[in-house]
């Protein structure tokens, strides 16, 4: 069976462009030991990517833009019933699309060339994150495509995007008003609460703009929907004093029906209040 399923692979495994090298190895073995190390952005695998730069265009867009046909996706799934990941080349090639948009997201500038490549790929639903991963780190041209992209009305187009501008490094007047918007949004299905959500994580792991994002979330208190509203609240809490001004509505929410809401509400305030005392704390001890 396991023989089977290799030989089934080796007809749909990807051949490689000529590949590029630096130091005596190829691309695809520096990329490999790459996504090994979780993406480290500076070890001796992420320093060889930026060297072989422009040349390793061609094989990072084959890899990002290839299209496994669904018995290609058969035998993915089958072998992967049999083999374990560490051993299956297999359950590397399936990764291989999110390794080269990191790659080409580490290459920044250096990867506009494949810019239009990468736009195109925005408008297929199966190429949307790792393209959106890859345009995020091409600055202000790659930011402006994923601001417009996160506030679309294709709700997986936005949790795409919402989750790639968490590595977002520029533009932040741009990207933070966007979330904000695509954090707002309405619908009452699972994948419109996930959008939503998404857009306010990456809000919190960005943590830019306090002024604008604790507002916003504030807002969310006295929405109809409970799960808006425990939204709001779960989210300010990583504001810490920066979150005061939500104070009032924080206690109007510790009386909601919802005990979820009426939990992450008290939460918030708790930790506005230990975040406060511990700014009064160091601010006597420098004095």
């Amino acid at each position: 069976m396991i023989g089977g399923l290799l030989l089934a692979g080796g007809f749909v495994y990807y051949t490689a462009p000529n590949e590029p090298a630096f130091d005596g190895r190829s691309l695809s073995s520096w990329l490999t030991e790459w996504s090994g190390s979780y993406f480290d952005r500076t070890n001796a695998a992420a320093g060889a990517i930026r060297s072989i730069g422009t040349n390793g265009l061609p094989l990072l867009l084959s890899w990002v833009s290839k299209d496994e046909s669904p018995m290609q996706k058969k035998v993915f799934r089958s072998a992967s019933r049999f083999i374990p990941d560490s051993l299956n080349p297999i359950s590397r090639y399936e990764w291989r699309p999110l390794i080269a948009a990191k790659a080409l997201n580490l290459l920044g500038s250096q990867a506009m060339p494949a810019f239009p490549v990468l736009t195109n790929l925005m408008t297929k639903r199966e190429h949307q994150l790792e393209a959106a991963t890859a345009l995020v780190g091409m600055g202000s041209d790659g930011i402006a495509v994923l601001t417009k992209a996160v506030t679309n009305g294709d709700v997986l187009l936005r949790l795409f995007t919402a989750m790639a501008l968490e590595d977002a490094q520029s533009d932040f007047d741009k990207v933070i008003p966007a979330l904000i918007e695509s954090a707002k949004l309405g619908g009452k299905k699972p994948e419109d609460y996930m959008a939503r959500r998404a857009a306010g994580t990456t809000l919190v792991k960005l943590h830019k703009e306090p002024n604008l994002v604790v507002p916003a979330f504030a807002s969310f208190l006295t929405n109809q929907d409970e799960h808006i509203r425990y939204l709001g609240a779960s989210l300010l809490v990583d504001f810490g004093a920066e979150a005061r001004i939500a104070i009032p509505l924080l206690r109007q929410a510790e009386t909601n029906s919802d005990p979820n809401v009426r939990e992450a509400a008290t939460n918030v305030i708790k930790e506005i209040n230990a975040n406060e005392g511990k700014i009064h704390d160091d601010a006597h001890a420098g004095t």
